[in-house]
């Protein structure tokens, strides 16, 4: 046997053993291929719990003809819904700005043909949040008594937002096994273990708007009826089939 032949051999054996290998981690890859059945389903759970807190938008919009009297005139009178706000046990915290505005208003005039400047308009805008729910028309009473004139909006809030978004979480989570076992059942398969989940989104209606009756006498005050705030959670699973 001579040289060339022997490394003719080993060469081959070298080749036909790399082949086998590859071969086999092939057949390997696609059985694990096949054996990998999964299903994939999507929980959703919504969670209902009373507002505790109400945001008022309160402004106060004054004119003038000259820019600086009419802030002048707004700065008064939102310090002074400011301070009957504080009076009736608002704590200054709870009292931001929410917007301020200066704007010139406009006349047109038919002899030019011009928009002429004839005042400004100032506006000022407060975010006012009351702990205490029952006492949301009460605050607006006393904002109007105070110098505002306008309201923006109501909205709730509740201070168990965190707690009630994770309990929707949860049952979106055994929502979405529920129906994995439902579907794994009706095709003859067994469920087997979580293989992935993904928290898809959530979504909160803390902003919810009030309800608000404004009492023809003012004896009566304004009444606020607030509404239940909705949580709600959605995740998308992946399980294994047996």
């Amino acid at each position: 046997m001579n040289t060339y032949y022997t490394y003719y051999m080993k060469k081959s054996r070298k080749i036909i053993g790399l082949l086998v290998l590859f071969a086999l981690l092939v057949t390997l890859s696609v059985s694990a291929a096949e054996e990998i059945r999964t299903v994939t389903v999507t929980g959703t759970a919504t969670v209902t719990v009373e507002a505790d807190r109400a945001s008022l938008n309160l402004g106060v919009r004054t004119q003038a003809e000259d820019a600086e009297k009419a802030s002048q005139a707004n700065a008064q009178k939102v310090q002074s819904v400011m301070d009957a706000l504080k009076e009736a046990g608002i704590p200054e915290e709870n009292i931001t700005t929410n917007y301020y505005y200066v704007n010139a208003l406009y006349d047109y005039s038919s002899f030019t043909g011009e928009d002429v400047v004839k005042g400004y308009q100032v506006s000022n805008s407060l975010t006012v949040i009351v702990d205490e729910i029952d006492r949301a028309g009460e605050m607006i009473d006393i904002a109007l008594a105070a110098g505002a004139n306008s309201c923006d909006g109501i909205s709730f809030q509740s201070s168990a937002s965190l707690g009630a978004y994770d309990e929707a979480l949860s049952g979106a989570l055994l929502e979405g096994r529920r129906k994995a076992e439902l579907i794994a059942q009706a095709t003859g398969e067994t469920l087997g273990s979580l293989v992935s989940v993904t928290e898809s989104y959530g979504s909160y209606s803390g902003m919810r708007y009030a309800k608000v009756e404004a009492a023809m006498d003012r004896a009566s005050g304004t009444a606020i009826m607030a509404d239940g705030l909705d949580f709600s959670a959605t995740v998308q699973m992946t399980f294994s089939l047996k």
